[in-house]
């Protein structure tokens, strides 16, 4: 795992770089969901790539509220066997994770692998705004979509 750190507001970088770090501290790099509902804003805008009538996680969701709903949906859908943390980048505000997933559908049984890039914004080291990116079509394979 490598990690860089750039610019001003170095506090801030590595407070929040740290709290991103943390939330991958199980076992696997398995997200940890009672800290992440610790780091999330009451207003966080939780952004997941792709279309919702193909990926039904994939979409903006509001709140801890959206972001329980979002897990539940992921959840619903994909069994994750890898959330491996590879690199993370930090400058003022922001936050840069990229993640090697993978795992299968729950239907189909099919696996994914993709890399996922996450892009945490923070203010008063809460997250207000994370951006989610990867290889949707691994996804949409696994989940037997053309």
């Amino acid at each position: 795992m490598r990690v860089a750190k750039s610019g001003s507001a170095v506090g801030h970088s590595e407070r929040a770089l740290a709290a991103v770090k943390a939330l991958h501290a199980r076992e696997g790099g398995l997200l940890e969901r009672s800290s992440l509902f610790d780091l999330v804003a009451e207003n966080v805008e939780w952004y997941v790539l792709g279309s919702p009538e193909e990926l039904p996680w994939a979409g903006t969701f509001h709140g801890p509220d959206g972001v329980r709903r979002w897990m539940e949906v992921l959840d619903e859908h994909m069994e994750y066997e890898r959330f491996e943390p590879l690199e993370f980048f930090a400058d003022g505000e922001t936050v840069v994770e990229i993640v090697m997933a993978g795992g299968r559908a729950r239907a189909t049984g099919r696996p994914f692998e993709s890399e996922v890039v996450r892009i945490w914004t923070f203010r008063e080291d809460k997250a207000v705004r994370v951006r989610s990116f990867y290889d949707t079509g691994a996804y949409e394979r696994a989940l037997g979509r053309p």
